[in-house]
């Protein structure tokens, strides 16, 4: 159960550091500074790249990351519900032999 538990903490980490990488695309321009100058449908570059990357490339990653972290859950909680039946039956057998 331990790996399922540790499969989504690295997920949420790499998550986390794409969303940031992504939405914090500024130190770019700076690296690039002929990106300010240019211009496209009348709009300055980094504008128009900062809105489509914090939107246009962020929400299919979201998407993604979602789907994963659904499979992860499904993962654990179908763990936990073995543990749980795996405690009933040691707890049946514990009372049948108090019983016999």
């Amino acid at each position: 159960m331990n790996t399922a538990y540790k499969k989504e903490c690295w997920l949420a980490l790499i998550a986390f550091a794409v969303v940031t990488l992504l939405t914090h695309v500024y130190p770019v321009y700076f690296l690039f500074p002929g990106l300010t100058e240019i211009h496209w449908f009348g709009f300055p570059a980094h504008y128009l790249l900062t809105m489509v990357v914090g939107w246009l490339v962020l929400l299919p990653l979201y998407w993604l990351y979602i789907e994963a972290s659904e499979k992860i859950d499904s993962e654990i909680q179908q763990m936990s519900a073995t543990a749980a039946q795996l405690k009933d039956a040691e707890a049946y057998e514990a009372a049948a032999k108090q019983d016999a």
